[in-house]
């Protein structure tokens, strides 16, 4: 038997407008009327709750009884306007959590905050986990972060500043449940600071700022913007995120979490039923099922985000039922609420087109150190021409970052010049509060590293480059020539502006 064509994305979205459009003039209305009626939706028919490729209309009820019991009134059409109607039973979900060891950072891996705190029962102390789903940019300070949920961070009292670990350990010494919860103090494999918490009727979020200095061997890019095992034969596309979309009803998505690793479903509704897990009630979320007899997703997975076919992230997975196979609906926050919520946009691959937020490159702190960019970009907004010096910076740093990291002449001159060591020099010094200058390994002055490094990239960057560069490199080179501290350097910019501004 031959298989169906998919439909496309668009054509999904058109064929769900048009029902929504229907329910919009009044048959919602007329629906919730009936008595036991709780939600009204759109999205795939279950029969002998097998999931088909008929699309209808899902109607919610706490229970179903028997029709013969149902007075004639109360009964739910089998159609509406033409199209099929579903009658479901609204089913309890959970929170996702598990324990495991799973690398490299990037989506898709094992995280904690590895407090210990006593179980619901009281019974004993453990360790909650959840999925690291992908890397996004806060967008107040541009900061890199990790993007999960506030109840994988939030266990034992996960408060902000706490540290994530990845991974967390897979034995600990118990402790008395008198003294729980018990925070960890140590550094070891932790990975970044929790930043931010979201949770709501719309989404259980929480960012941590990713302190990539403790993740990485050597100066340069250390993330990776794409989450582990995501693609295979070709769908999706990448293990990249390729743009960002809303979800619709009978779309394929994947996710990869770290408990079931990589898993194939489909929405079976967009715009779910409530949804109430312990005191917290969600609304109008993401209803997935699985593909085949395993459930989509299973404890430890809560975190990981849902990438549909075409490579879009919609979704970001909360929580599930305990039912198997396709019997199991899996639960995701629209990615949307979740980007609005915590003040992020989402990490898409260098070179594509999103269709939601900004596209980032990799910011200059990714290769330092979250300590040592916070004490620079102190250190010079404090001081008017570091300020103009961070502001000068800022503006070029998209180009700057991709022409050292790949194109291949300017990044073999950042190399020769001593590029990695001469940054990350700097960058040390000033997060442990010092002004010293660094000096190349190779016996040259940091004029003249600068020099050859700026004209590499005045060679092969933009007119915009070109121009800034042209502007002010000999006033930057002069300020370097014979100094030995930032603070020598800044008084030097400060002495070259005010004579150009005609001030004595």
């Amino acid at each position: 038997m031959a298989s169906r064509a998919r439909p496309t994305y668009d054509e999904l979205v058109a064929a769900e407008r048009a029902v929504r459009a229907l329910l919009a003039a009044g048959a919602e209305a007329e629906l919730r009327a009936i008595p036991g009626v709780v939600h009204v939706s759109v999205g795939l028919k279950e029969r002998a709750n097998v999931v088909t490729d008929e699309r209808c209309i899902r109607v919610y009820v706490r229970e179903k009884r028997p029709l013969d019991t149902v007075p004639p009134a109360e009964r739910i059409p089998t159609a509406v306007g033409g199209v099929p109607t579903d009658v479901n039973i609204v089913r309890p979900g959970r929170f996702t959590t598990d324990f495991g060891r799973y690398r490299p950072v990037k989506g898709g891996i094992l995280i904690s905050n590895r407090i210990l705190f006593a179980n619901d029962k009281g019974t004993e102390v453990v360790i909650q986990a959840g999925t690291f789903g992908c890397v996004a940019t806060r967008t107040s300070d541009r900061a890199p972060v990790l993007l999960t949920n506030w109840h994988v961070l939030s266990a034992g009292g996960g408060e902000k500043g706490n540290r994530v670990y990845q991974p967390p350990p897979q034995f600990f010494d118990q402790v008395p449940l008198a003294d729980a919860p018990v925070r960890p103090h140590d550094k070891h494999d932790a990975i970044a600071k929790i930043a931010k918490f979201a949770i709501s009727e719309k989404v259980d979020g929480a960012i941590a700022r990713l302190d990539v200095s403790s993740c990485c061997r050597c100066c340069g890019i250390d993330f990776r913007n794409e989450i582990a095992g995501l693609s295979e034969n070709g769908s999706p596309p990448s293990d990249k995120i390729l743009g960002m979309r809303q979800a619709t009803w009978d779309q394929t998505v994947y996710m990869v979490g770290a408990a079931s690793g990589r898993q194939q479903g489909r929405v079976v509704d967009p715009t779910g039923p409530d949804l109430t897990i312990k005191t917290h009630t969600f609304k109008q979320q993401i209803y997935i099922t699985s593909d085949d007899l395993f459930a989509f997703s299973t404890e430890g997975d809560s975190g990981a985000a849902i990438i549909d076919e075409d490579g879009f992230i919609v979704g970001l997975l909360f929580a599930a039922n305990d039912l198997p196979g396709q019997d199991g609906r899996s639960v995701a926050n629209h990615i949307a609420d979740v980007c609005a919520e915590l003040g992020i946009t989402i990490n898409l691959t260098p070179g594509t087109t999103p269709t939601a937020g900004a596209q980032l490159l990799p910011r200059p702190e990714t290769w330092g150190g979250i300590e040592a960019y916070d004490a620079a970009r102190a250190r010079l907004l404090g001081d008017a021409a570091g300020a103009w010096l961070w502001e000068l910076g800022e503006t070029h740093y998209e180009e700057i970052v991709q022409l050292v990291t790949t194109h291949r002449a300017v990044k073999l001159a950042w190399h020769r010049a001593g590029g990695p060591a001469l940054f990350a020099q700097g960058m040390e010094t000033l997060r442990d509060g010092g002004e010293t200058l660094p000096v190349p390994a190779d016996g040259t002055t940091l004029e003249s590293a600068l020099a050859r490094i700026g004209a590499a990239l005045h060679a092969h960057g933009s007119a915009a480059l070109r121009d800034a560069i042209d502007a002010h490199r000999e006033g930057l080179l002069a300020a370097v020539r014979d100094s030995a501290t930032l603070d020598e350097v800044l008084g030097k910019i400060a002495m070259g502006r005010a004579r150009d501004a005609g001030v004595t």
